[in-house]
């Protein structure tokens, strides 16, 4: 149950963020972290989106999380890693994007080329993937010195299409391929076939290791990247 408006929420502030660590497997190093929003009393944050898109204030939220999540995260303590944020594509769409990348830009001129935004899938925004202002949209992110992930490759909506169509810098291969890869010859298949047709053109990285067999299988099928409760919880950073 969430016991606020979210619009009051967004106001007063009552969320904070929590951020994972992405980890380079072949020099064996954080290279990112992940943004995760945090609100007291609330357990599944997916709730607090759904009712957001119910008010019909989802954008302002994405909004607020994404300005607070850059302000709260220490660049300057972390030279050269970038900060991965969620965004929905309906966000991005919005008129007012625009002016709020101009605006971050010109407020925090130290997050060029730090910044990559994750592309989050719902069944209610489908029908936008297929909407042509949003490659359009995409390319300008990457003008203001951004990058793309598209998010849980492999679940849900997520399709091979949407890589080819978008050609975004990072993929993150949902953590159903990293839960049992040592032991399932088929997942092993599936995670090298997408690190070759990413090569270097983008970056792979596995979500939800768990498992030390599973993490030396990965690197034994060249993934270059991952992020899981074996390489770091999400957590405060100082």
């Amino acid at each position: 149950m969430i016991p606020v408006s979210i619009r009051e929420m967004i106001d007063k502030r009552q969320f904070e963020h929590v951020y994972q660590p992405l980890w380079d497997l072949f020099n064996w190093s954080i290279f990112g972290y992940e943004s995760l929003l945090r609100v007291n009393g609330i357990n599944n944050v997916e709730h607090l989106f759904q009712k957001a898109r119910e008010e019909g204030c989802l954008y302002e939220l994405d909004l607020a999380l994404l300005e607070s999540s850059i302000f709260q995260f220490p660049f300057l303590e972390n030279k050269g890693r970038l900060l991965f944020l969620n965004v929905y594509p309906s966000t991005i769409l919005h008129h007012e994007f625009k002016p709020f990348l101009k605006r971050v830009v010109e407020r925090f001129p130290y997050i060029e080329n730090r910044i990559v935004f994750e592309l989050n899938e719902t069944k209610e925004e489908e029908g936008i993937w297929k909407d042509g202002e949003l490659k359009a949209a995409i390319e300008l992110m990457r003008g203001y010195g951004f990058y793309i992930a598209i998010d849980d490759v492999g679940k849900g909506a997520s399709t091979l299409q949407k890589i080819i169509e978008l050609q975004p810098d990072y993929v993150k291969l949902d953590r159903y391929f990293a839960q049992g890869l040592a032991a399932n010859e088929e997942k092993q298949k599936m995670v090298s076939l997408l690190a070759s047709y990413c090569g270097r053109k983008m970056v792979l990285v596995l979500e939800g290791i768990e498992e030390e067999v599973d993490l030396a299988q990965a690197k034994l099928l060249r993934v270059p990247a991952a992020q899981g409760y074996l390489l770091g919880k999400p957590g405060k950073l100082t």
